[in-house]
């Protein structure tokens, strides 16, 4: 098997160059792409590509069809993930063993104020669960009201233990899949309701304990497992021949293959993945056991490995692209409807999916993937600010910091709103934690919620997000040649070229105590070999000057005053963050390009050349014209990049 596997994978793998515009690269699917066309081929609810090789970047993306080699290495990768998908897929799921989970208070999805807790917790299987309510603090008399999904318990007595501490044990038969568990004290008296309780409102006079944590025990006594989504989706035949028959098995996998191929499949292919389970049968192998074998082959078949267009291009195709761009994956039943009936070229109805499919919660993909790669929040994996001179920077925070901007992009997406927002917004997200650390109003909730921005924040738009400010930093200081080039690449495209050989670098001990970081970049800048690429990157990166090296407002650079102007080589000028970011709103065009060119390079897997220029300008003008809705940039990206010139009338 792995053999005839290895050596369709080395026959059949595409090497296709672009050449023109109809023409995209072909291109194996990224980690990320196979992880999530796995999910949606087969419900697997597993990261399948966790350990494969780390996929090479080109033009500033993973997944650029010109740099997504197949090495033996990930050749061997592939076949061992097929072989456990397909087994997770037909096998029944073990059944599970009792285990103990916990959840503490910093867990809890009420007030943080609020001496109970509220977690959820997904459970695996419909058994019978202890639930272990653990409470601490003084030993008055008190009572314990515990609900599971609103559905509440009789008020038990907190059993008090000789250091103060108490547990309270319910026992209850529960479905599989998430739950909500809340557990609330009451001091002596009657119940409080649960529609106080969990608004936070309650005027009952709590005082010191408190709920500790939730203990989930089990499962115990667990039903007979049903077959699983992933059993459900290999094995949809119910031909009268039986649902173990060939003429089952034909059916099954010509549903699987055209759905994991991404279009039509012809007899030939089908009968080549019957083969295998024929022989399975043969040799006294069950039937689910052949179909494991046939869905392994079909994984590892270059046509679902790859994304491969040919000429003529067909509707499949153009579905294909379109759920790559917005979704990472593969195309959805209505999708593929749309391309067999032929519809999937109207401008219109392709407009109506892109909106559609924005709205769809698969659209975090896009945030994901590609806002992560132009935004550079990957950088954040390695970013290690110096604890000596950044005692309050933690994993929490670095976690924070990216959760806003992750949410900041997604509501730009699910909402339609102006791509202009990336520039500035009077809106952000955060959570307790993190509007502490901004010094916004005080937020009692650990949950990210949408904020207004206060006045005078200075905050608004991606460039003021701590995320961003700590990733375009160094660990001990802040960097405005990097934070320039960042403002030169990420929205302006115009990255400077690289520094040349042998020039020195600034001198770190007199940073802030010599002379401010200003002051050192001027003598840096003097150099005349410097001069060309720092003129333009320094003055916008001075403009952040007021946010230290993980995104705090400060006002000095150790003993010296900031001065955040900027002077441009075109004598623009502008003062701190807020001018700044009014000097790049001033040129819409030239951000909407950039945008724009970053989201066609993505869709497309290559970078673009001197004959994708009149695409990208009619995309440019599109954008401008509905007034920067993202769905018209990525409507105007489809019908102008991804669309072929002349749609097949045909789908074979």
């Amino acid at each position: 098997m792995r053999i005839y596997a290895l050596l369709a994978l080395i026959a059949l793998a595409p090497s296709t160059q672009a050449s023109d515009p109809e023409h995209v690269t072909a291109r194996r699917l990224n980690r990320a792409e196979y992880n999530d066309t796995v999910r949606d081929l087969l419900a697997i609810d597993f990261q399948p590509a966790a350990d494969f090789p780390a996929d090479d970047f080109g033009n500033g993306f993973d997944n650029i069809g010109d740099v997504l080699s197949l090495s033996p290495l990930l050749m061997e990768k592939y076949l061992s993930a097929a072989e456990k998908i397909a087994q997770a897929a037909i096998l029944p799921p073990p059944i599970p063993k009792p285990t103990i989970v916990r959840h503490g208070r910093g867990e809890n999805r009420g007030s943080l104020k609020s001496p109970g807790l509220i977690v959820s917790h997904r459970f695996p299987a419909e058994a019978d669960y202890t639930f272990v309510v653990s409470v601490g603090g003084r030993p008055d008399p008190l009572r314990l009201a515990f609900s599971l999904d609103g559905h509440a318990f009789p008020v038990a007595d907190v059993d008090r233990a000789v250091d103060d501490r108490g547990t309270v044990e319910f026992h209850a038969h529960v479905a599989p899949g998430e739950h909500n568990l809340a557990a609330e004290l009451i001091p002596g008296g009657p119940p409080v309701p649960d529609t106080e309780f969990l608004s936070g409102r309650s005027k009952k006079p709590l005082r010191d304990p408190s709920v500790g944590s939730i203990e989930i025990r089990g499962p115990y006594n667990p039903a007979p497992l049903p077959p699983s989504q992933s059993y459900r989706r290999v094995f949809t035949c119910t031909d009268p021949a039986g649902p173990n028959s060939l003429t089952c098995a034909r059916v099954d996998l010509a549903n699987l293959a055209r759905r994991a191929y991404r279009r039509p499949v012809t007899d030939s292919e089908i009968d080549a993945l019957i083969h295998f389970v024929d022989n399975a049968l043969q040799h006294g192998d069950s039937f689910e056991q052949g179909m494991q074998v046939a869905l392994t082959a079909m994984l590892v078949s270059p046509h679902f490995l790859f994304r491969i267009e040919r000429a003529p291009h067909t509707q499949f195709e153009l579905a294909t692209r379109l759920s790559y761009l917005l979704w990472s994956s593969m195309p959805d039943d209505e999708l593929f409807r749309l391309a067999s009936e032929q519809r999937l070229g109207d401008p219109g109805v392709l407009q109506a999916q892109v909106r559609r499919m924005l709205a769809n919660s698969k659209s975090r993909a896009l945030v994901d993937n590609f806002g992560a790669e132009w935004l550079g929040l990957r950088a954040l994996d390695s970013a290690k600010p110096d604890p000596g001179r950044f005692p309050d920077f933690n994993d929490a925070l670095l976690r924070d910091m990216r959760r806003e901007t992750e949410l900041f992009f997604q509501s730009i997406v699910r909402e339609d709103r102006s791509i202009l927002d990336f520039i500035d917004a009077p809106y952000t997200f955060v959570n307790a934690r993190l509007a502490q650390f901004y010094g916004f109003p005080e937020i009692d909730s650990n949950q990210f919620q949408r904020v207004q921005l206060p006045p005078n924040s200075h905050r608004g738009g991606v460039i003021t997000q701590a995320a961003i400010l700590t990733a375009s930093s160094f660990p001990t200081r802040t960097s405005p040649v990097l934070r320039g080039k960042w403002i030169l690449d990420n929205l302006l495209n115009a990255p400077p070229p690289p520094p040349p050989p042998g020039v020195p670098n600034l001198d770190e001990n007199a940073i802030g105590s010599a002379g401010s970081m200003r002051q050192q970049l001027e003598a840096h800048r003097a150099n005349p070999v410097c001069n060309g690429c720092h003129a333009m990157m320094d003055p916008l990166g001075f403009g952040l000057e007021n946010f230290d090296a993980i995104g705090r407002w400060r006002t000095h650079d150790g003993d010296f005053p900031i001065d955040s102007t900027g002077r441009l080589p075109n004598g623009k000028t502008f003062d701190g963050p807020d001018g700044l970011k009014q000097f790049l709103l001033s040129d819409k065009t030239a951000f909407t390009k950039c945008l724009a060119e970053k989201l066609m390079t993505y869709a497309l897997g290559r970078g673009l050349e001197d004959y994708d220029q009149p695409a990208l300008q009619a995309v440019v003008a599109d954008t401008a014209a509905a007034n920067y809705k993202f769905s018209a940039l990525i409507g105007s990206i489809v019908l102008h990049a991804l669309v072929p010139a002349a749609p097949a009338q045909g789908s074979k």
